[in-house]
């Protein structure tokens, strides 16, 4: 079985050879930023042996407003992008040539939704939760133009580069920030619209249910969402491993996940026989259907790729000591 075949079929609950398994990881330093970032994730999934490759948009992850960003008063009257301007184009090269070269593997692109562009853009958690009580209006007008140009990147990305899906990263529901009813009511509609989108644009997207502030979601408020596979932090998310969450997200929903992907996590920090008998355990507890091995959230950048290689042998072993 193919790398391509395999992970298509993990999530479509269809029988795997063994279980697929994909890490990603940002892609900042000035030499990986070189070639728009192509050769460097091109490498990182070669390397690590990984059967899919969720694209990082590093570069990009900022909306590109022009003049200052910092005042909710900053953002007012903004226009969408020209369809010529290198937040599209450069976006669409990316997935394009990463995709040519990837010639076994599916490949996954990812996208943010409008708060959270906002909020990548000037850089901060608090920032962006002020700008929301300052006046709620006038950050949503914003959010309306960027929401378009998003919807045209998808458009672009699944029309013109030959990615399997998108990869689409849920933010701002930690326990922190949002009551469960502000949420509902202010950035549930936005959640809803992209996942919408995507799902019109391909049948093979993920949700990544994002905690990577480490701060535990209130995952119940995107339980009822659209979703084939969800990708969740079994280590921030209180009481929810793989086994738990194949009994909380909807039934024929694929896991993706089982790795801290932080510094004290095994696959950071373990040998060769701790990352793997760590590997084996995640597949007792999630099956071997409807399953894809994967970290809480980018991995650190420094990440040893022959680690990352052990998760796949032990998948691989796993494999074949349960068909004996």
């Amino acid at each position: 079985m193919n790398k391509h075949t395999r992970v298509l079929n993990a999530m479509d609950h269809k029988p795997v050879d063994r279980v697929p398994v994909t890490f990603y990881t940002h892609f900042m330093t000035p030499e990986a930023q070189k070639n728009n970032t192509v050769p460097a994730q091109i490498a990182w999934f070669e390397e690590c042996n990984m059967d899919c490759l969720c694209i990082e948009t590093d570069g990009y992850m900022q909306y590109p407003k022009g003049g200052e960003v910092r005042r909710l008063s900053d953002w007012k009257g903004i226009r969408n992008l020209p369809k010529d301007h290198a937040y599209f184009c450069g976006q669409v090269d990316r997935a394009k040539r990463i995709r040519e070269g990837i010639r076994d593997g599916a490949v996954f692109y990812m996208l943010f939704t409008p708060f959270s562009t906002i909020k990548h853009t000037i850089d901060s958690e608090k920032g962006i939760m002020d700008f929301y009580r300052e006046d709620k209006e006038i950050l949503a007008e914003a959010m309306k133009v960027i929401e378009e140009d998003t919807f045209r990147l998808a458009d672009r990305i699944m029309d013109e580069t030959g990615v399997d899906g998108l990869f689409i990263s849920l933010q701002n529901a930690g326990t922190d920030k949002f009551t469960g009813e502000e949420y509902t009511e202010y950035l549930r509609p936005w959640d809803l619209r992209l996942l919408a989108h995507a799902n019109s644009l391909s049948e093979y997207n993920i949700i990544h249910m994002c905690s990577w502030t480490g701060i535990p979601n209130r995952l119940e408020l995107w339980r009822d969402y659209e979703y084939k596979t969800v990708n969740w932090a079994v280590s921030v998310e209180e009481n929810m491993d793989m086994r738990k969450g194949r009994e909380y997200f909807k039934p024929g929903t694929t896991l993706m996940g089982g790795f801290d992907n932080r510094p004290q996590g095994v696959l950071y920090r373990g040998s060769e026989e701790e990352i793997k008998t760590y590997t084996k355990k995640q597949l007792e507890l999630a099956g071997e259907v409807g399953t894809i091995l994967c970290g809480d959230c980018s991995l650190q950048v420094d990440q040893s790729r022959e680690k990352v290689r052990y998760v796949v042998e032990a998948s691989e072993e796993y494999a074949a000591e349960h068909r004996k």
